[in-house]
């Protein structure tokens, strides 16, 4: 099966790694905000990621031509060739020109409601609620897509201040995941990377925050009482409550602006969880750690400083904000590394 998926602008190569590890995608095509693969995934699966905003099984398509209605007949003549379910549900047409909606003439219209409603054995209502039939160009795409639009399942809206569910997955998917799993998240927040890590196997997950203490930060309703996870209100920069060695994966996401305690500055904060990071963390335990774009660099030589194996770092945007995560492991004994005064204390 052929199925285009949209998301997020500047989310390409992650949405493209996250596809390949949730749903055995092969990536065909890929631009700023779509990306084709092909997968032998049940539809359903794949249009109920939450990193995709729409999603599309691709019928068939034909060459790209001058103008869009001239393609649209073109796939008028071949929707008898193609294999579009008999469902007899309603449904309406749609046409996006390069990410924008669009429109073709009457005439061409009403033949491919015909060959549709032929096919399909269903009714054409403009209004929607049924299923929906896509014509759709890419503009380096140098085909027209005839596609079945997947439903998606009704997102919650984030907490505010929280991670986005759909930013969260795709960090989650920089990292392997192993049904023995000891995870911690020591900045969770409202447990959103935790939350999409608990959606795999997985032994025990560990969210920890000093808001918690003072109820300045509250867990999603999904994760309070949850069996395996843990809700811990330790300071990241000590975690007192974890003995060493005893998690696998760590994924966070780390303040951006001014910490709020000492005046410290995010750098600072980063530098101290990192040496508490790295006493609870096994030897080739793996982090992944979402930070402002403007840090990246500054932290991933903190990472070398204390021992930690910088391996992937993926740009995006959250929120509108330049980020960048950076993907790792703890170096095993025998690796040369320094360490840091954090773990002399």
């Amino acid at each position: 099966m052929k199925v285009l998926c949209m998301h997020a602008a500047g989310l390409g190569e992650l949405v493209a790694a996250s596809l390949g590890a949730d749903v055995d995608g092969r990536v065909v095509y890929a631009d700023d905000s779509a990306v084709m693969i092909t997968t032998k995934a049940p539809r359903g699966k794949v249009g109920g990621l939450s990193y995709v905003r729409n999603c599309f099984v691709v019928i068939g398509s034909v060459p790209r031509r001058r103008e869009l209605a001239q393609a649209v007949q073109d796939i008028v003549s071949h929707i008898p060739r193609w294999s579009l379910l008999r469902t007899g549900r309603s449904y309406r047409l749609m046409f996006s020109l390069d990410g924008q909606l669009a429109g073709v003439p009457g005439g061409v219209r009403s033949r491919l409601e015909s060959a549709v409603s032929r096919a399909s054995g269903g009714r054409f209502t403009p209004r929607g609620g049924g299923d929906e039939y896509w014509t759709i160009t890419r503009r380096d795409l140098s085909e027209v897509l005839f596609c079945e639009r997947i439903a998606r399942p009704r997102r919650r809206e984030p907490p505010k201040g929280g991670l986005a569910p759909d930013i969260a997955e795709l960090v989650v998917n920089t990292v392997r995941s192993c049904p023995t799993d000891v995870v911690l998240d020591p900045f969770a927040g409202s447990g959103a990377l935790v939350a999409a890590r608990i959606r795999k196997p997985f032994q025990e997950a560990i969210c920890s925050d000093l808001g918690y203490a003072d109820g300045s930060a509250q867990l999603l309703s999904g994760l309070a009482g949850r069996a395996g996870v843990r809700k811990l209100a330790d300071d990241a920069r000590r975690l007192p409550s974890i003995p060493d060695d005893a998690v696998d994966v760590v994924l966070t996401d780390p303040p951006w602006g001014e910490f709020d305690q000492n005046d410290s500055t995010p750098q600072t904060v980063i530098a101290e969880a990192l040496g508490s990071i790295r006493r609870v963390l096994r030897p080739g335990g793996q982090l992944a750690m979402l930070v402002s774009r403007r840090l990246a660099e500054q932290v991933e030589e903190q990472w070398r400083q204390i021992g930690f194996q910088p391996r992937r770092s993926y740009d995006l945007l959250v929120n509108g904000h330049p980020a960048t995560v950076r993907v790792g492991a703890l170096g095993r004994p025998g690796d040369s590394a320094r360490r840091s005064p954090v773990d002399d204390q």
